[in-house]
């Protein structure tokens, strides 16, 4: 647990960073790379170990034990141990990754079926799979999942822009990354805001490269 309490804290910090310094600016790309950066600074930086050395000064203590603490020692040991909800932590912990681990598990199940249950396209490197659900598109990797009946002609030409510079720029590995962290510090509320974030600095960027095209 004191791990995760490292991690939580460097992705506080990075987090609170992004927000005031670089948020408001318009270099989404660089914010993209900050993100991930800090992302995994989080969960490397705890796991050094700075060496402290201390010297060692033996202590001359007698060999002479009196009885009064032997017997003061074996009235410790049996005196019942106080109930602490911090010997309950990594069971509740343990819970939480499961709850939330299965729950993603799902929504890839769900992703998996929508992709190889409906209509595909192949275009270049991309797959085009029309879906009858009304939602919005989106893209996993090389698939783009839309439902043609939600845009017109003009509407869609737009969607597809924006869709593929997702696919193109592998943003779903951003989303990944970010969702496999919410499940390892699902007790962490900065890191549900730092993959708020991320999505949306991700959006802006495909929305300013749409723009360009």
């Amino acid at each position: 647990m004191e791990y995760l309490l490292k991690v939580s804290a460097v992705v506080a910090i990075f987090y609170l960073c992004y927000k005031l310094f670089l948020q408001r600016n318009t270099f989404f790309d660089e914010s993209r790379w900050f993100l991930l950066m800090g992302l995994a600074t989080a969960f490397i930086i705890p796991l050094w170990v700075i060496p402290i050395y201390i010297e060692y000064t033996p202590a001359i203590t007698s060999e002479y034990i009196s009885s009064d603490v032997v017997v003061l020692n074996e009235t410790i040991d049996t005196i019942a141990t106080p109930f602490s909800i911090l010997d309950y932590l990594p069971i509740i912990y343990t819970l939480g990754v499961l709850f939330f681990l299965v729950k993603f598990l799902m929504q890839l199940s769900s992703l998996i079926v929508v992709i190889f249950k409906n209509k595909k396209e192949k275009n270049g490197r991309f797959t085009f799979i029309e879906t009858a659900k009304n939602s919005s598109p989106f893209s996993f990797f090389n698939w783009i999942i839309f439902n043609p009946n939600n845009f017109t002609k003009s509407e869609l030409e737009h969607v597809m822009i924006h869709e593929k510079v997702h696919a193109s720029q592998l943003h779903s590995i951003d989303v990944l990354l970010t969702q496999i962290s919410c499940i390892v510090l699902w007790f962490n509320p900065f890191m549900w805001l730092y993959r708020k974030d991320v999505q949306q600095n991700l959006e802006f960027i495909a929305d300013k490269k749409t723009q360009e095209k």
